[in-house]
């Protein structure tokens, strides 16, 4: 059908193809583009094309042939920012812990004493109320019994628990220093013994009997001394209560020299201070109200119904008449400061004296309250005072400081702090009597004075790199 010749050139014309297809089976990616042929990158040999390509962003810098696909993926964004890697933030904070460090102190601090501040004002005739002295009916008489005028010079505040939190950040100058202290609440109480009747019958010897004894609140009248007294024969006991706390922060320029010897570092900061007392007094009379002292109302303090200390009759043991007599006061320091931090630095250990000064503003509030002080119909009653004063603050620090780490510090300090200008709970009572006609005449009209905090100081300082 073929000629021979015709048999020949088919012969060739299926070679040729037949070596094109081998040849394309062997390079299954290779096409044709306008303008010439290009090659594919190995990910399309592989069937996986770069990260966000398109016609004309084909890899190799060729373009695709208006015939190919335009294939659109998309990746993971090639901005690996925030949760990836470290933004300016997380720079910033990186740095700022490594060069901070925290410090946490125990404190045992004990306060100044009130003193032997009377409760009660000063007695015509009578020189010293704290010791014994005979108390008549308001007309003149016979002695109605012995009694005192007690002073808070029992009162002792020692030995109060507290915590300190500083918090340093160490810069191209200086340190930063951030801190906040607290105590417990610092109290103690007195009472006064053996009062009321001290027996019946004749005393030894067929004497009279002893007189009752009292205690006593004295008081002014109208304004002026004079023989006034409120007498409590059942008991009478008062708490004085204390509380401290403040917060502050300084900034300790860096010394001049690194390395060990002796640094002098001036310190400039500002402290807050809050310091609020308490005073509460509380007695009990159980005499009569007629100038005559009844002795059947519970003479043995035991708390029961004994024969002869019924005196209402109405079954219920009576005693008698509450009184109460509350001062506290609240005191706010605003106080900028200047000191000096004295240190020899060694490698393993430091010594330290570091004295401040503050000068500022006490904003203080005190009230004066009374509750049935002369009879049951006296209602409650309150006074209160509030102003403005200048107020200074010293602060003594002498300290010990060990290394046994390059991050951690032991260290223990001896504290004294003076604060002057400060308002007092038993400063702040005017003992004062207008006469039954009129209502409760007590007043706030505060004091001031310098008093003190000082004690042990124990505690560590962790590096928080």
């Amino acid at each position: 059908m073929f000629s021979p010749e015709s048999r020949r050139m088919m012969a060739r014309f299926l070679g040729v193809i037949a070596v094109n297809m081998l040849t394309l089976a062997a390079h299954p990616v290779m096409g044709q583009a306008p303008g010439g042929s290009y090659q594919g990158s190995a990910a399309l040999r592989n069937g996986v094309a770069p990260a966000s390509y398109a016609a004309g962003a084909w890899a190799g810098g060729y373009a695709a042939p208006p015939s190919a696909p335009v294939i659109h993926e998309r990746m993971l964004s090639q901005d690996r920012g925030w949760g990836y890697q470290d933004t300016a933030l997380d720079h910033a904070l990186r740095r700022v812990r490594a060069n901070s460090w925290l410090r946490l102190d125990y404190q045992l601090w004990d306060s100044k004493r009130p003193g032997s501040r009377l409760l009660g004002s000063p007695i015509q005739s009578v020189d010293n109320p704290r010791m014994p002295f005979n108390v008549t009916p308001p007309g003149g008489g016979a002695p109605l019994g012995v009694a005192t005028v007690p002073a808070v010079d029992s009162i002792s505040l020692r030995d109060v628990n507290g915590m300190r939190a500083t918090l340093g950040l160490r810069m191209v100058q200086g340190t930063l220093e951030t801190n906040v202290f607290g105590f417990k609440e610092n109290s103690d109480s007195f009472s006064v013994p053996d009062l009321g009747a001290q027996d019946f019958g004749p005393s030894e010897g067929d004497g009279p009997p002893q007189l009752p004894v009292f205690a006593a609140t004295s008081t002014l009248v109208n304004g002026e001394i004079g023989n006034n007294q409120f007498l409590y024969d059942h008991s009478f006991g008062a708490r004085y209560a204390q509380d401290l706390w403040g917060t502050g922060f300084n900034y300790v320029v860096a010394p001049s020299s690194e390395g060990p010897g002796l640094k002098v570092m001036p310190i400039f900061g500002f402290r807050y201070l809050e310091i609020n007392e308490g005073l509460f007094q509380r007695g009990v009379f159980n005499g009569g109200f007629d100038g005559i002292v009844d002795f059947g109302e519970d003479l043995n303090s035991n708390g029961r119904l004994d024969p002869g200390e019924d005196t209402n009759e109405d079954g219920v043991l009576d005693l008698g008449l509450v009184s109460s007599i509350d001062s506290v006061v609240n005191n706010e320091l605003f106080v900028p400061q200047l000191g000096v931090r004295i240190e020899l630095q060694h490698q393993w250990f430091v010594l330290g004296f570091e004295p401040k000064l503050a000068l500022g503003l006490n904003r203080y509030e005190g009230e004066v309250s009374t509750n049935q002080l002369r009879s049951f119909d006296d209602p409650l009653t309150s006074a209160a005072v509030r102003g403005n004063r200048f107020a200074q603050v010293a602060d003594f620090r002498f300290y010990a400081k060990v290394h046994p780490s390059d991050r951690m510090s032991i260290f223990v300090a001896y504290d004294i702090m003076v604060v002057g200008g400060v308002s007092r709970a038993y400063d702040n009572v005017y003992y004062n009597d207008n006469g039954s006609g009129t209502p409760p005449a007590f007043d706030a009209r505060p004091g001031f004075e310098n008093f003190w905090w000082q004690g042990l100081t124990v505690g560590g300082e962790f590096q928080l790199r």
